[in-house]
């Protein structure tokens, strides 16, 4: 398709547009008129076509060959993961391929469109399948990415819609009679901001030059691990605010239920029915170790302990017949912790930017005194309540520290 023809197209679209428009308006007269403007723009566009299906290879336009710049067909994920590792290792005088460099070029631009303020400093994004491997070495452990509602997001700020859960019911209606109005669904907005988190992994420059040693590997095991407790950290105890993640057990927004001096069986069970029954499905309770011990004791009436341990797995409960999990990132206070008990992935967001960011240096910092090299890892993400019904907080817990 030339020029020409790509103009006519465009033409032909705003044409129909205007005829569209004009009848909708009730111009009837005048949208006929644009109707037969896009008549002729068609029968334009249909003979360009016919003449260039019938051309032959006589006297014609000579083909262009392909420029040296021109774009062609490359596996960008594996040429970039290439350039990654040897960016990793050797920085800035890694030697790349051209296809590697117009992966790295690529991939460059699209974390300087993620910087928030200079432009010029950002690093280059880690590898999809990095990126992936990393996520699910942390979903192996006690990650809240297991526990709340992973919601991937492409911009730095936006909303997710909430509905609200409700009673209402349809109603009865006899044959041929007038379906009644309801009220409709009630929807609120769940606002986030992601939030910049960084670390820095320090290597010796012995350890780079030692081909036996995958620094991809180690940068991984690394990051995998400080990531996770900060993860955990901030959806768990996060100041809120527009600055920061809000946290599960620092919001204001979930009910919670005070225990009493000496926690009880009774307690235990009105936490699990302040939260509505249509929430308990796929509901689950989180303490830490020194919550467990104390609930390690108590029974029924038969005698039966209220933790039952799963046989066939270290540390795993229920609890009247709920699934207990133990993040020991929950903290103890002067002899008291608190219990949660809800449906997490609707009750609470997390709202991951995903792409990670790295950048190195053998000479920044202190570096250059030390004869290392330091790799700089930044990942984005924010947390936030989403359903204040979906989740209770059991405060004031005693335990043995």
């Amino acid at each position: 398709m030339d020029e020409k023809e790509r103009e006519l197209r465009q033409k032909l679209a705003a044409k129909l547009d205007e005829a569209r428009n004009l009848t909708n308006d009730g111009k009837l007269e005048e949208a006929r008129a644009a109707a037969d403007a896009a008549k002729e723009l068609r029968k334009q566009i249909d003979l360009m076509v016919e003449l260039r299906e019938t051309d032959t290879t006589g006297e014609t336009t000579p083909v262009k060959e392909p420029e040296a710049e021109e774009e062609r067909s490359f596996d960008m994920k594996k040429e970039y993961r290439s350039a990654f590792e040897k960016y990793v290792k050797y920085g800035r005088e890694a030697e790349l391929s051209d296809d590697e460099m117009r992966a790295l070029k690529k991939m460059r631009e699209e974390a300087r469109s993620m910087a928030e303020g200079d432009k010029a400093s950002g690093g280059i994004l880690v590898p999809e399948d990095v990126t992936f491997d990393i996520i699910k070495q942390k979903k192996t452990k006690r990650s809240v990415r297991n526990l709340v509602g992973i919601k991937p997001v492409g911009t730095l700020s936006g909303s997710r819609p909430k509905r609200r859960g409700t009673d209402m019911r349809m109603n009865k209606v006899g044959e041929k009679k007038k379906i009644e109005g309801m009220d409709t669904p009630q929807y609120s907005e769940v606002k986030y901001k992601v939030h910049k988190y960084a670390g820095k992994f320090e290597v010796t420059n012995e350890l780079l030059a030692d081909s036996a040693v995958s620094i991809d590997s180690e940068l991984r095991d690394w990051y995998s691990e400080i990531s996770l407790n900060t993860e955990n950290d901030e959806v768990f105890y996060g100041p809120g605010g527009d600055d920061d993640c809000e946290g599960i057990f620092t919001t204001t927004q979930y009910r919670t239920l005070k225990c009493p001096a000496e926690i009880d069986i009774k307690t235990l069970r009105k936490l699990k029915n302040m939260v509505d029954a249509s929430y308990r499905a796929g509901a689950k309770f989180i303490m830490n170790t020194s919550a467990t011990e104390t609930l390690a004791d108590m029974k029924y009436a038969d005698g039966k302990s209220v933790l039952v341990p799963d046989p066939t797995k270290a540390d795993v409960f229920t609890l009247f017949g709920f699934p207990v999990e133990i993040y020991d990132d929950i903290k103890n206070e002067t002899g008291k912790t608190k219990i949660a008990f809800g449906n997490f992935e609707v009750g609470y967001y997390f709202f991951d930017r995903k792409l990670l960011e790295a950048k190195r240096t053998d000479e920044g910092s202190d570096a250059f005194d030390n004869d290392t090299t330091l790799t700089r890892i930044i990942q984005r993400f924010d947390g936030k309540p989403a359903n204040e019904d979906a989740v209770v907080i059991l405060t004031d817990v005693p335990v043995t520290e």
